[in-house]
């Protein structure tokens, strides 16, 4: 089997995929899938209030993290 992937933008709710000549196929699959974009945040940063923790939750978070280090 062969396939292609291939990253293309929206405009209008409408995109255009060319085929290369020598893909030879009658009938395809077409998935349409959204890509997310990158966080600007970098690092450990972005997981900043990731977890949800309850106050006493955290404290003992901080505990073992003082502790590991």
């Amino acid at each position: 089997m062969e396939a292609k992937r291939k990253i293309v933008y929206v405009r209008n709710n409408s995109f255009k995929i060319e085929l290369p000549k020598e893909f030879k196929a009658g009938k395809v699959e077409v998935i349409v899938l959204p890509i997310e974009e990158k966080s600007k945040i970098k690092g450990i940063a972005r997981l900043r209030g990731k977890l949800n923790l309850t106050q006493d939750q955290y404290l003992d978070f901080q505990k073992d993290v003082e502790n590991a280090r």
